[in-house]
């Protein structure tokens, strides 16, 4: 007899502990999953929303202005910017400056040709669910997240997009016929 208020004390206290951890913005971004949709605001003045790139290969990537491992990974951004122009990709390198001057300033000192998006609220980085400077998200044609990484990245990543392009151009073509 003794075992049933036991089982229902560990079922209660379970749920408890549960509603307690849980994330109520949806938890902690997954491999696999589909991106949260954004709007944030390009550097021309003009609003864009992730859903605007459906189709294309999205590399999403938070910064800011004074973060070290930004600086140090934005001249392979604008490498890989260059690389896949032309081709179904895009780049938003989403800025978390509270000053627009800022950015601006950093792409001037770093003859950056790459747009530039601005998230001074962080609406976008919390949505993600990013975990600190800098942050990439690699979304495919269909939006779905396939690789995440924290830190800086480099052109050595390359390969990995050339490889989730080739597999996105290959599907394209099946379904095409």
């Amino acid at each position: 007899m003794r075992f049933k208020p036991i089982v229902f004390f560990v079922i209660v206290a379970s749920v408890i502990v549960f509603l307690m951890l849980r994330d109520n913005t949806g938890g902690p971004i997954r491999i696999g999953q589909i991106a949260p949709d954004f709007s944030v605001k390009g550097s021309s003045g003009e609003m864009v929303r992730l859903a605007d790139f459906r189709g294309k290969f999205v590399l999403v990537n938070f910064w800011y202005s004074d973060c070290a491992p930004c600086e140090q990974e934005m001249p392979d951004l604008q490498t890989i910017t260059n690389t896949f122009k032309g081709r179904k990709f895009e780049i938003l390198p989403i800025s978390v400056d509270i000053k627009q001057e800022d950015v601006k300033e950093f792409y001037a000192r770093h003859n950056l040709t790459m747009p530039w998006y601005w998230d001074p609220g962080r609406q976008v980085y919390s949505k993600f669910h990013a975990t600190g400077y800098p942050e990439t998200f690699l979304i495919d044609h269909n939006g779905h997240i396939v690789q995440k990484y924290v830190g800086a990245i480099s052109v050595r990543i390359i390969p990995t997009i050339e490889s989730f392009m080739r597999e996105q151009e290959t599907a394209e073509q099946a379904s095409a016929r």
